[in-house]
């Protein structure tokens, strides 16, 4: 557990207002193993940065269906570990929801298209729709926000 603590803090201090979600959202790309996920920031820390910045740019949550967009329930989605689904009621946190975690990947290329967004139904959380970016749009907001990241 103090690990786990002074790795957060390293990374909020390292990463400043993107640290928020930062572990939680790339834990699960290297399986749950800290000390893995740990060695790859030290090692590589703006590789680290980027693959934050494109799982935070995955979601957003919506009132309305995006024009165009494809709608599932949110029970579609499993957890690419355990293969348990998400339940119907699921309470969409954008802090810690890891686009590593679960099968959203293959929804966006369902229809081999990387500019394809898909859009869940999230009625257990306080907007009803849980909008995934497409592939294409997800890599344009994770470059923006590097940008931003390296002129600080």
């Amino acid at each position: 557990m103090k690990k786990i603590i002074v790795i957060a803090a390293l990374f909020m201090a390292a990463f400043g207002v993107y640290a928020q979600d930062c572990e939680a959202i790339m834990l699960p790309y290297f399986k749950g193993n800290v000390e893995k996920m740990e060695s790859y920031y030290t090692v590589a820390p703006e590789k680290f940065m980027f693959r934050c910045l494109y799982a935070q740019a995955a979601f957003y949550e919506s009132d309305t269906v995006p024009a165009g967009m494809d709608v599932f329930s949110i029970s579609t989605v499993v957890n690419k570990t355990t293969g348990v689904a998400l339940p119907n009621d699921f309470v969409v946190d954008l802090n810690t929801l890891s686009y590593y975690a679960y099968n959203f990947g293959s929804f966006q290329v369902r229809n081999n298209s990387i500019e394809e967004g898909v859009c869940f139904t999230t009625p257990g959380s306080q907007h009803p729709y849980l909008v995934l970016r497409s592939i294409k749009d997800m890599q344009a907001v994770a470059d923006r926000n590097y940008r931003e990241y390296n002129k600080e």
